[in-house]
């Protein structure tokens, strides 16, 4: 069996389910329609957006028939499929074709894709579509929302999120968690030493890809707070920065601040604690309890955007639980965020678990 996971790598999530499937004995590649500016690799890239549409479209077709001819599995991400058009209003072409041949059909929602924004800001308390400043999210873009999850589920034979409110807007969907992170590859051990030993602020990472939608005002507003009061700390933020090069910046924080209104953590927060850096994050208790099996077990200071000051303040201050919580993130990234063991599942899905190594 052959699996192709595209058309975008939201976040990494691809490729590292990808190669962890790889090394399960099951063939899976990821083809991305262009590559962004996070740098995360691909087997292909079509490298659509470098040429005239035409060209484009001719290179994506091309593709399209080899990957009929070539793999048993589609693996669609961020809620794309390969022939989408969102711009001419043109959702999953490809899906009927599919169905019809018989090819596997597996979706991830990874935010935004799903999310209704009308009915996020009427549902939570606290939720990022209630500050986004997105112009094109609208209740016009909610509705060709709905009408591309009624498709999704006309055609895909499993549905899978990786934030636990997605599952509000996505009725039979199952949760997934994130696979980006190999905690191998991430070790405290390339971390920054002990506070004690250091010179300078204490280190606060932040790692927005929309301001807005993170909180980040709420993180500068915390930073500036804790300046004035007289501690010493200093606040990084990583911007448009290639993946390849967040590994570092982790490694030299004391404390990183991750999403503050979603409700969920972020990849970005899986590295952190893969790295042994505590995590503060806004976690929504009622969707952990409903949604993700490993709710009770998840070691991030929980904090809101009121309460952020006075979290970031204790934990500055109680360097012992800094190691703790750090020590603690990374056993639960082995536990929880193996791409092995995810992968494991998603061939269960995909109908492939003869073709599975013993590992």
């Amino acid at each position: 069996m052959k699996v192709l996971h595209c058309p975008t790598d939201t976040g990494g999530h691809a490729w590292g389910l990808s190669r962890a499937e790889r090394r399960l004995g099951v063939h899976s590649d990821v083809m991305v329609r262009r590559s962004s500016w996070l740098q995360f690799p691909s087997d292909v890239d079509l490298r659509l957006g470098e040429s005239a549409l035409a060209t484009g479209l001719f290179r994506l077709g091309r593709f399209f028939v080899q990957a009929i001819r070539n793999y048993d599995v589609f693996h669609f991400n961020w809620g794309m499929s390969m022939l989408d058009r969102r711009v001419w209003n043109l959702h999953y072409l490809d899906l009927p074709l599919l169905k019809r041949l018989g090819k596997r059909i597996v979706v991830t929602f990874q935010g935004c894709d799903a999310r209704i924004k009308t009915l996020s800001r009427k549902q939570f308390s606290t939720s990022a579509c209630a500050e986004c400043d997105v112009a094109w999210c609208t209740p016009r873009m909610d509705a060709i929302r709905h009408k591309r999850i009624r498709k999704v589920f006309a055609y895909a034979d499993k549905v899978f999120a990786l934030n636990p409110d997605l599952l509000h807007f996505l009725p039979g969907a199952e949760f997934l968690p994130y696979a980006s992170v190999n905690p191998v590859e991430w070790t405290a051990l390339e971390s920054r030493s002990k506070r004690s030993a250091d010179v300078g602020p204490i280190r606060i990472i932040h790692m927005p890809t929309n301001r807005s939608i993170k909180g980040t005002k709420y993180v500068e507003q915390a930073c500036a707070q804790l300046q004035a009061e007289g501690m010493s700390v200093e606040l990084v933020l990583v911007e448009h920065v290639p993946h390849a090069q967040v590994k570092t910046l982790i490694a030299q924080a004391d404390v990183v601040v991750d999403q503050l209104l979603i409700g969920w953590y972020g990849a970005s927060a899986v590295e952190a604690m893969a790295l042994g850096k505590p995590v503060l994050c806004y976690l929504r208790d009622d969707d952990l309890k409903r949604f993700v099996p490993f709710h009770d077990r998840i070691p991030i200071v929980r904090t809101t955007k009121e309460t952020l000051v006075d979290d970031l303040r204790g934990l500055l201050r109680n360097v012992a639980q800094r190691e703790e919580i750090g020590s603690a993130g990374h056993r639960f990234v082995e536990d929880w965020h193996d791409p092995l063991k995810i992968a494991r599942h998603t061939i269960a899905a995909y109908g492939a678990e003869r073709n599975m190594k013993n590992i």
